[in-house]
């Protein structure tokens, strides 16, 4: 299973700064850079079809928004500074 670590890491290096970027094309980055295992796409849970790898995504976002190290637009937008 890909590691939250693993998830910030590929943000870092590979998510455009000083531009507001869709959760949607964060999922696209992650689902592209990351070795997603069978396990991430297990349902995040058993009343859901969305992918673990995905909730793991969105809880990443939601930890550095609280360390300032990502800032979020209260939609679907993120910014690297």
């Amino acid at each position: 299973m890909t590691t939250s670590p693993e998830m910030w890491d590929i943000i870092l290096g590979k998510m455009p700064r000083r531009h507001w970027i869709l959760l949607e094309e964060i999922y696209r980055l992650i689902e592209h850079e990351a070795s997603l295992s069978n396990e991430d796409f297990e349902p995040q849970s058993p009343n859901s079809d969305i992918p673990k790898w995905k909730r793991n995504v969105r809880n990443v976002l939601q930890y550095r928004k609280t360390t300032g190290d990502i800032r979020w637009n209260g939609k679907a937008g993120y910014y690297l500074s």
